[in-house]
């Protein structure tokens, strides 16, 4: 995984947007054609996507966005559209992973203006949908301190039996992820809540989820579903939390095809 970021980072230089006062990133593969944005989720930079980068970054202009540590969907979703602006972008396509499939409906909300079509990436619709696993107590995750719960994450990783994305979580959190911008991710996830309808055509929404995802169980998968009834939903057979990483052909299909 290391050598893959490496010639990730060869290939395409890193660009930054400082938007009321937090630093905005991110790489923009600058191929011909419509852009895609892709927003990693709770852990990690948008090198998160460093597969999909390199595998289809010459065919299509992806630019993968790195946010700051914010937890407020609105700051968030306001943020991203002034790095679009920024970057001159016309209305495309935004495709979002976990943590950041809840907040990218507070942008198809607030700047439908700027959006073709939204996948939502192996997301959830509140906080009481994860409520239940420990990891994403509220109370836990508001009282611990940064610092710790990085350390605890770290540390839960690296017991980990090794594997690509084990190698790239260690990679993300040890070297690229602060604790404040990773608890900041976790907060926003246990303070989420349901985002009001979109003023956007059914058409234009897309609910990816994983059978085998072990951090969005089926009951959560089906009600972001029953969120967007008459949108597209895909589900893969595998994939877990990360298709992109560990589904990718299945992935990039899903980004090539038509929208």
């Amino acid at each position: 995984m290391r050598e893959l970021l490496s010639q990730l980072e060869t290939r395409y230089r890193w660009q930054s947007l400082t938007v009321d006062g937090h630093e905005w990133r991110w790489l923009d593969t600058q191929a011909a054609g419509p852009a895609t944005i892709l927003l990693p989720g709770s852990m990690g930079d948008s090198a998160m996507f460093v597969r999909t980068l390199l595998s289809l970054g010459e065919r299509m202009r992806l630019i993968a966005v790195t946010y700051p540590a914010l937890h407020d969907p609105v700051q968030l979703a306001d943020g991203l559209a002034a790095v679009v602006k920024h970057l001159g972008l016309p209305p495309g396509r935004v495709v979002s992973s976990s943590f950041s499939a809840y907040w990218l409906q507070f942008y198809g909300l607030r700047h439908p203006q700027n959006v073709t079509s939204l996948v939502l990436g192996n997301g959830f619709v509140d906080g009481s949908d994860l409520a239940d696993n420990p990891v994403f107590d509220r109370q836990f995750v508001e009282t611990i301190s940064d610092q710790d719960l990085h350390a605890e994450w770290l540390k839960r990783v690296r017991s980990a039996p090794a594997a690509p994305l084990q190698q790239l979580q260690e990679i993300m959190l040890a070297e690229r992820q602060s604790p404040i911008n990773l608890r900041a991710r976790f907060l926003g996830v246990v303070r989420s809540q349901a985002c009001p309808p979109l003023p956007l055509p059914d058409s234009a929404i897309t609910v990816l989820d994983c059978d085998d995802d072990p951090l969005i169980p089926p009951n959560v998968r089906e009600r972001l579903r029953r969120q967007y009834p008459g949108a597209r939903h895909v589900s893969l057979p595998t994939g877990g939390h990360y298709p992109h990483v560990l589904n990718p052909e299945a992935y990039e299909a899903l980004l090539t095809s038509p929208t």
